[in-house]
């Protein structure tokens, strides 16, 4: 059969054409669609994560309250007597600061109560020994062996026994010890867990999830304790809190659509726009070939028509880049406006303190340096999150760098501002590595600043950088330390933004550095991890190209992206 016969007789070459066109205008209009349904995606997924981190800061606040009025109580219990102490620093508290509270108490090392006082305006009899459960026991024990805020398992308090089983919340009591020269006891916090959630979620203003608050059972399983608003949505976030020794889990779920019915809508349209016009393409086709004369219009308006389509596509595809790049520099911008004003908060106080203490009394000094010390915390919060949101679009400038040489300048840098007994910090010989050379510094000096932080109270830091080869025409980068090590558990998701595992519980840190170093990391094409050290403590690594094979800037994001 001649098919170039057959395709040249009019009527079957019109057929052949509008076939063409019906093809073409449907992929055209499948990839438009494809396209704008993942940018829509994306834009909820942001979202989603927006707020997510409302939740995170609303109850991360809430939890620094209740540990700075345990530590006030416990310092005042410890210098005067606890009743006049508690009533003294009940009266501060004042209505709605400790969300969920139902009652203080104070209790020497035999379980005599010495002061209690109730916060949510309930009776409950007046006691005068505690009879702990065996799960407060082991937490009244655990607090007094590890001198550090401890929370106990989630149960029903007992002044809410008498209930309906409806009614009753879980709850969970927040252990601080009392210390001067000596163990003197420990004050206790009971707290429901349902109405701190709800009082927490709504004093921040977040109103728009459905958040679900779990623990971590001994055995490992999980549990719900406490439940706030409903969901609009099957998506869902699930967000980590370390508090006080004890692993929750939060899951947050959107109560309100996350992106607008029109975007939702553009993708199925934009498709059955691209049908329709497609279809009707080939239908012109078709009637045009029925006379030369209008075949030539017809065929110009359709490709203008399709043209136009588009057109029409792209700017909506734009307009949700658009969308995406504003959510995703929501952090950066933030960060940056939150800046100045926290550093003029920060002089002012230091200029108070350094003027006007002396005429103060001690409370009034005392709110002072707190007011300093939460300012100091929010700026180095506001840094690292600058640090994060500028790490994934950083421009890399690679070129061959000494890492010897790098590495002991990073290290000089930290030891020079180390107050108190200096860490024990061995460089090794390191090889010549293709890097930017900002950026590997950033790494290094955010791992050798955790190995010299997360270290047993009482113990000097030994850390020692060295590497080996990975692969061919790769270098592993190592930092190996004696601390508190990272479990197992734990060592993929340290690397999370805002994650930090419970055994950093009274370390200070914001659970970003980490994420920061991951960025970079992948960033270069390589790969970061953690691993146990043999004799205690933890190695953490890094993989970077050698200089012989070394990524070109505009590839090394497809190289993470494809796992090197």
């Amino acid at each position: 059969m001649n098919i170039s016969r057959w395709i040249g007789a009019p009527g079957r070459r019109a057929v052949a054409v509008a076939a063409a066109v019906l093809v073409t205008g449907l992929g055209t209009g499948a990839v438009a669609a494809t396209g704008l349904s993942a940018a829509a995606d994306d834009a909820a997924s942001a979202e989603l994560a927006l707020r997510s981190a409302r939740v995170r800061a609303a109850l991360d606040t809430t939890f620094q309250q209740y540990a700075d009025t345990l530590h006030d109580v416990a310092a005042a219990a410890a210098s005067s007597s606890p009743a006049t102490a508690l009533d003294s620093l009940v009266s501060q508290i004042g209505t709605g600061r400790l969300e969920g509270a139902h009652q203080v108490v104070v209790v020497s090392p035999t379980y005599t109560v010495l002061a209690q006082r109730t916060l949510d305006g309930s009776t409950p009899p007046a006691r005068t020994e505690l009879r702990p459960s065996p799960a407060l026991t082991r937490g009244l024990d655990l607090a007094r062996e590890s001198g550090r805020l401890i929370a106990s398992p989630a149960h029903v308090l007992p002044a809410d026994l008498d209930l309906p089983p409806a009614h009753r919340q879980q709850a969970f009591e927040l252990i601080n010890p009392v210390h001067d020269t000596a163990f003197r006891g420990w004050v206790i916090i009971g707290v429901r867990a349902s109405d701190l959630l709800r009082d927490a979620l709504r004093g921040a203003g977040v109103t728009d999830v459905g958040a679900v608050l779990n623990e971590t059972t001994p055995s490992g399983s999980s549990r719900e304790i406490a439940r706030f608003g409903s969901a609009s949505s099957s998506e869902q976030a699930e967000i980590d809190i370390p508090l006080a020794g004890h692993a929750w889990q939060v899951t947050v779920t959107p109560a309100t659509p996350l992106i607008s019915t029109g975007r939702t809508l553009v993708a199925p349209l934009s498709m059955l726009g691209s049908a329709i016009v497609s279809f009707l393409l080939a239908g012109s086709v078709l009637a045009a070939f029925s006379a030369a004369r209008s075949q030539r219009a017809r065929l110009a308006h359709a490709q203008a028509s399709e043209q136009q389509a588009q057109a029409h596509a792209a700017a909506a595809v734009a307009a949700l880049k658009e969308r995406e790049e504003e959510l995703t520099g929501f952090a950066a911008a933030a960060g940056e406006n939150l800046h100045a004003p926290l550093h003029t908060i920060a002089g002012f106080t230091d200029l108070l303190l350094e003027e006007v203490a002396p005429q103060l009394d001690e409370a009034s000094r005392g709110f002072l340096h707190r007011i300093g010390a939460s300012t100091r915390r929010m700026l180095a919060l506001v840094d690292e999150l600058l640090t994060y949101s500028q790490a994934g679009e950083a421009a890399l400038k690679l070129e061959p760098v000494d890492a010897t040489g790098l590495t002991l300048g990073v290290v000089a840098g930290r030891l020079d501002s180390v107050e108190g007994e200096r860490p024990s910090i061995d460089v090794a010989d390191l090889p010549t590595i293709m890097v930017d050379a900002h950026l590997y510094g950033e790494v290094v000096g955010q791992l050798v600043d955790n190995a010299t932080r997360f270290v047993r109270h009482g113990t000097a830091a030994r850390v020692t950088v060295s590497a080996r080869e990975a692969t061919p025409g790769w270098w592993r980068i190592e930092v190996a330390d004696r601390g508190i090590g990272v479990p197992e558990d734990q060592r993929t998701r340290i690397f999370r933004p805002f994650h930090r595992a419970p055994a950093a519980e009274g370390f200070p840190g914001t659970g970003l550095g980490l994420a920061v170093c991951r960025r970079i990391v992948d960033l270069h094409g390589g790969e970061i991890g953690v691993e146990a050290n043999p004799g205690g403590g933890s190695v953490f690594w890094f993989t970077v190209a050698a200089t012989g094979v070394a990524l070109q800037p505009s590839l090394a994001s497809s190289a993470a992206t494809s796992g090197r």
